[in-house]
């Protein structure tokens, strides 16, 4: 082919290009999400909270094809805020990041991202009244800020104390609580549910409610405060698993017949928590919801659209001896197995809002 001809024909192609109705499918892009996780890769004595929110979002991941990287900062908030630092400085940033408001810092990491393509979601822990009215509202002046994931703290303590009322029976509810760190919303939120409860009931007395540093031996110690100073206690409620296991043991020592419950469970082994009578499953599973959202969001079916920018979820299910057995064999020994998908809308179109549960869950075999 000579020079001429050569020339006719690239500009045949480029008019074609140029011109034609057609165009070429977009290639796929395989999300990059960095999850900024407050706690520990491993149990040190507060609990696997942290590490199952990350194995299930792991999980949740690998169903959607999307590449999840998570950061530890072993609860020292300010090292998560160097590390937050570093991911928004790197050249190549990621499409999106997970963070949690862990000692109200999630203010100033979201401040790291401004200006960047980088989209935030907040999940856990929600912003404080306070902080949102200095930053606004998700999609506002941070609108890189794109939602907020949380779970519905009052209504699921709310279950949690039905089942112990339903148990305790005839008694009187003398009630001592043991919660979070003061200053973290969620802990507030789960004592909140109790109180809630018990003014709804119109029943009962709550003598007391001590705050923690979310650990076992903190716990305990407390616990057995508590107990000798009110011997007619009849239930202990904790906000983890943890806690609840420094309840159980203070309980023990004490030779007391009280009933225990757990706003957050873990596994049930039969031996360190076998007088553990109800615990709520499972908060951990508030990243691979997240994980949803955003699979959703990045294929162009925006989540705000079905249940708003702020998403609350009611998912958490009471696990007690019936169910315990299934739970542990489903979300511990099947974890790799399970189907994120299947709460897609946008591979599962559908109206309203999200549908998370456990159920489908649990009731797969």
């Amino acid at each position: 082919m000579d020079r001429r001809n050569l020339l006719k024909v690239i500009l045949i192609v480029i008019s074609f290009l140029c011109f034609s109705n057609v165009r070429a499918a977009p290639v796929p892009h395989e999300p990059h999400i960095v999850f900024l996780n407050p706690g520990e890769p491993v149990d040190r004595g507060k609990g696997m909270f942290w590490p199952l929110t990350a194995r299930l979002m792991s999980v949740a991941a690998k169903s959607f094809g999307m590449n999840l990287e998570v950061l530890y900062a072993e609860r020292d908030h300010l090292l998560m805020l160097r590390q937050a630092k570093s991911v928004a400085l790197r050249a190549e940033r990621p499409d999106y990041v997970v963070m949690v408001n862990e000692k109200q810092t999630a203010e100033e990491m979201l401040r790291l991202f401004a200006g960047t393509s980088t989209k935030v979601i907040l999940i856990h822990n929600d912003m404080t009244t306070e902080q949102r009215h200095e930053i606004g509202n998700e999609r506002e002046k941070m609108s890189h800020w794109i939602g907020t994931v949380t779970t519905d703290e009052p209504s699921g303590t709310y279950r949690m104390m039905d089942e112990l009322y339903r148990i305790l029976g005839d008694q009187e509810p003398q009630v001592i609580g043991i919660t979070g760190a003061r200053g973290t919303p969620v802990s507030l939120l789960r004592a909140q549910g109790v109180t809630d409860y018990m003014a709804e009931a119109g029943k009962g007395k709550q003598l007391q409610l001590a705050f923690g540093n979310w650990g076992t031996s903190d716990a305990q110690t407390k616990a057995s405060v508590m107990l000798a100073r009110y011997p007619q206690a009849n239930i202990i409620w904790a906000a983890n698993y943890s806690m609840a296991l420094g309840a159980l043991q203070s309980v023990a020592e004490h030779g007391s017949d009280i009933l225990v419950g757990s706003t957050a469970t873990a596994p049930y082994t039969g031996k360190d928590d076998k007088n553990l009578t109800v615990s709520l499953g499972s908060h951990f599973f508030i990243g691979a919801w997240a994980m949803v959202l955003l699979y959703d969001y990045h294929n162009g079916l925006d989540f705000a659209e079905h249940g708003g920018l702020r998403q609350k979820l009611d998912y958490l299910s009471v696990i007690n001896s019936e169910n315990a057995a299934r739970y542990y064999q489903v979300v511990y020994e099947q974890t790799d197995t399970i189907d994120f998908t299947v709460f897609s809308k946008y591979l599962h179109p559908s109206s309203g809002n999200y549908a998370f549960s456990l159920t489908p869950i649990m009731r797969k075999e």
